[in-house]
């Protein structure tokens, strides 16, 4: 569909340049009234004026063009496109013209739009934020505006608020006017020239670290008060990828000051608001002594990702939101690549392979969809912010880069920022930028990786590397997944010599290097692999000589070729017991997780024999171990002993891990690394008193990570009355950022999930109403558990597509297949034992 036949895009014969907004937003009423002046050059002269208004009460607009004013009736609105028209008594002639429109709005409770949010200081006070979140399509619900992506102008907040609260914007503040009545108004100067989605204003009572000057930026880091013991670690990232991302763009950074900003109450992840970039708090604040490594290497990741759309995505744009996969993927890739450069020891690639694997295990399924596909409403954008945007499309971006060469790949970057910078793009305008650099079929390549699902799956056998689709199963309706791929290949001798670039089209490709080879050398590639008798015979006795992702990857690919009925049990395992004595985290998280399904399928003397099966595999790697950190070991090692605990407490049933488990619960010695594991090992056992010791640790936790563990942690209690209470927690007192989460972990629980997804489908339409539209689905997420009973996966499914999620449906839909896939699985795997 074509931009001027898409009803929800806006016409361009009135195209706004620059935005003055004036806001007085009322945090104790929870509403806002504002004016805002909209410069606009109108292309064709026309008697009306159509633009985005949401739960926005518009007054009449006001227009002057060339000495002229203009005053229009009260707007009309269109609810469907989320549209405000203003008719005028005369036809506004072509030229510059300045349009003026006054309106007032609520605070809301969606966590979009301007909205309100709160939280209880060190002292027990309440306290109130008025703060914003307009990405993807929800600036609308702050003030009248030109809300897609393309119409970029400058934009010039004013905010008149109570004296005593802070008050920031994308800008750096030019001045501050004391009303004289216990108000103040806040002047920011313009922007640059930007959409709409990065516009962000925030007030409340609000501290902050003092500048640090970044390559002459100004870099703060803001936080509600009292919690800037915990910004340290936010500081330094910070500083870090700043730097770094101008001199790999080669490139200064486009604003005029960098100010990160913790939110208690936030949907996602973060926001790259240019300028002013909001997060949740967990992914900000964090105190490096407590914390586990994954915690900080999230806040990290996040940091970066959220920097490096200061350029791609700020400074340069998609046109519309089918291209949001780009702005996302790309700063996905950046991200592991600058957290990286940050902490090399963190070995940020590996972990990045097995974000891609979690791709792969949607893209495999036939309800996949391709990385980019036409949008035509916002709510078609909703269903955009994936694992397969995020996760697949960095991984293929991932994989062009290690096929062109590092070098190469950035120098097309700098070139495609450099040419569009201040503007907007499609995706092949990258494509184009990287094959000028790099001479290389980049276009036709990456449109068979973006505009079809699914991947190959890539066999070296009898010395020839062929591609075929990869599925779970076969389709039993329309299927997403493509037909043909032009693979970059990369594979490499263990006897030695350089990495081989093959391009895998319809044609076998011979290889001629010494056996064994190794298929997806460096782990980068977005396939899955297989290997004929002999390879993998030749492979099997130096699986110990491959890089640690590309063990991680064989793992991996072993795991999906047992869900996809291609290998045995017991084949796995022949793999998983390759892996020796590796203190490696990833591939046994893998196993981890075969485990873990298989523990959900089984029962009886079966389950008894997978129970002496986890045990001969993980007992001796925690022997080796043990609970504590050993001097010299490396900074992933606590991975993997967190992994084994947990694996060994809860489907092993190891009373001794248990009672040690238990022990530092009581005493409260819970090491950040190992924390989650023993309290997922405690919930286990169900002891009275647990659950509410859970609940009083979580309320009175002094971060944002050790709130967040036992309140993710409260999901794992097998029984039916807490999870009863937990329900009732969550429609009445945990945040609506959370709630949902927890209530998807609680349907994950395999003792009381089934229960709880029945409870939740009584209760859909209260949950409707309760919890943010974009958050529902993660009330699904156990869906991909339900392996055991067919008669309940019926019913799920029935439900599910009798209420549906909008444009997070197709996510629903994945979980479902997911589902079934599972059920196949657990059938087979009975017949295996």
């Amino acid at each position: 569909m074509t931009t001027s036949s898409n009803p929800y895009r806006l016409a361009r014969h009135v195209i706004p340049s620059s935005y003055r907004i004036f806001l007085t937003p009322d945090l104790e009423s929870a509403t806002f009234a504002g004016r805002v002046e909209i410069d606009v050059v109108v292309t064709q002269s026309t008697s009306q004026v159509t633009l985005h208004a949401l739960d926005l009460v518009v007054g009449a607009a006001t227009l002057s063009s060339q000495s002229v004013t203009y005053r229009s009736s009260e707007p009309t609105y269109n609810e469907q496109y989320n549209t405000a028209t203003f008719a005028f008594d005369e036809e506004i002639p072509e030229g510059e013209a300045t349009l003026e429109i006054a309106f007032t709005g609520v605070l809301n409770d969606l966590l979009v739009g301007f909205y309100r949010s709160t939280f209880i200081d060190a002292e027990g006070q309440n306290h109130v934020i008025a703060t914003t979140q307009f990405e993807h399509s929800d600036a609308r619900r702050a003030f009248p505006c030109w809300d897609e992506p393309s119409f970029k102008a400058t934009w010039q907040i004013n905010l008149t608020v109570p004296t005593h609260l802070a008050a920031y914007s994308n800008s750096p503040e030019t001045s501050s006017t004391d009303l004289g009545n216990g108000w103040r108004t806040v002047t920011f100067s313009p922007t640059m020239i930007m959409s709409s989605y990065l516009v962000a204003f925030v007030v409340g009572p609000f501290e902050e670290t003092a500048p640090v000057e970044v390559d002459g930026v100004a870099m703060r880091v803001i936080y509600p008060r009292g919690k800037g013991h915990l910004a340290a670690m936010a500081e330094e990232a910070g500083a870090f990828a700043l730097h770094f991302f101008s001199e790999y763009f080669d490139i200064p950074y486009p604003g005029d000051k960098l100010d990160q900003v913790a939110i208690p109450d936030f949907s996602f992840g973060a926001m790259e608001n240019l300028g002013l970039v909001t997060y949740r708090e967990s992914a900000l604040l964090i105190d490096p002594e407590t914390s586990s490594l994954l915690e900080r290497q999230r806040v990290a990741e996040v940091i970066c990702h959220e920097t490096a759309h200061m350029w791609f995505g700020d400074l340069v744009t998609m046109e519309w939101w089918e291209g949001i996969w780009l702005n996302e993927a790309f700063a996905t890739f950046m991200a592991t690549l600058c957290a990286d450069s940050y902490k090399p020891e963190w070995k940020m690639w590996v972990d990045f392979g097995i974000d891609r694997d979690a791709a792969l295990q949607i893209d495999g399924l036939h309800s996949t969809r391709p990385i980019e596909y036409e949008v035509i409403s916002p709510d078609d954008t909703r269903g955009m912010f994936d694992i397969l945007t995020y996760q697949k499309g960095g991984s293929v971006l991932r994989m062009l880069e290690q096929y062109l060469g590092e070098t190469v790949f950035r120098d097309g970057i700098r070139r495609y920022l450099k040419k569009h910078a201040y503007g907007n793009t499609v995706t092949t305008d990258l494509w184009d930028s990287l094959e000028e650099a790099s001479g290389q079929p980049v276009r036709e390549m990456m449109n068979t990786w973006i505009l079809q699902g699914g991947h190959p799956l890539v066999t070296l056998s009898e010395g020839h590397l062929t591609q075929q689709p990869f599925a779970y199963g076969e389709a039993t309706s329309e299927s997403a997944i493509g037909s043909q791929w032009l693979v970059p290949v990369l594979t490499r001798s263990l006897q030695g010599g350089s990495t081989e670039r093959n391009l895998l089209g319809a044609q076998p490709i011979e290889i001629t290097t010494a056996s064994p080879v190794v298929v997806n050398a460096g782990g980068s590639g977005v396939y899955r692999t297989r290997y004929g008798h002999d390879e993998l015979v030749s492979l099997s006795t130096h699986i110990e000589e491959l890089e640690e992702l590309e063990r991680a990857t064989l793992v991996a690919d072993s795991w999906a070729g047992l869900l996809a009925g291609h290998i045995t049990w017991e084949a796995f395992l022949t793999t998983a017991r390759g892996l020796g004595q590796q203190n490696e985290p990833n591939p046994w998280g893998t196993v981890a997780s075969a485990v873990a399904l298989a523990h959900r399928a089984l029962e009886g003397t079966q389950h008894d024999t997978l129970v002496a099966q986890v045990k001969e595999l993980f007992a001796p790697q925690f022997t080796r171990l043990g609970w504590d950190a050993q001097p010299g070991e490396g900074e992933l090692t606590p991975q993997l002993r967190a992994n084994l605990i947990s694996t060994l407490g809860v489907i092993a049933n190891d009373e001794a891990i248990q009672a040690e488990a238990v022990r530092r619960f009581e005493t409260n010695e819970l090491d950040g690394d190992l924390a989650r594991s023993i309290l997922r090992v405690v919930a286990h056992q169900n002891r009275p008193g647990d659950y509410e010791i859970f609940l009083e640790r979580y309320r009175s936790a002094t971060t944002p990570q050790d709130e967040l563990r036992y309140l993710y942690a409260i999901s794992d209690f097998p029984d039916l009355k807490i999870a009863r209470d937990i329900i009732k927690r969550c429609f009445e007192e945990f945040r609506v950022q959370d709630a949902p989460m927890i209530l998807g972990l609680l349907t994950a629980n395999s003792a009381v999930g089934t229960d709880v997804w029945r409870m939740l489908a009584d209760r859909w339409d209260e949950a409707l109403a309760s919890f943010p539209p974009s958050l529902m689905v993660r009330l699904t997420v156990g869906i991909p558990t339900f392996i055991k009973d067919p008669t309940l996966a019926d019913a799920v499914e029935v439900f599910h597509h009798t209420h549906t999620l909008g444009g997070d449906q197709r996510t629903v839909e994945q979980y479902l297949e997911r589902m079934r896939v599972g059920l196949a699985f657990a059938a087979a795997l009975r017949e295996q034992f």
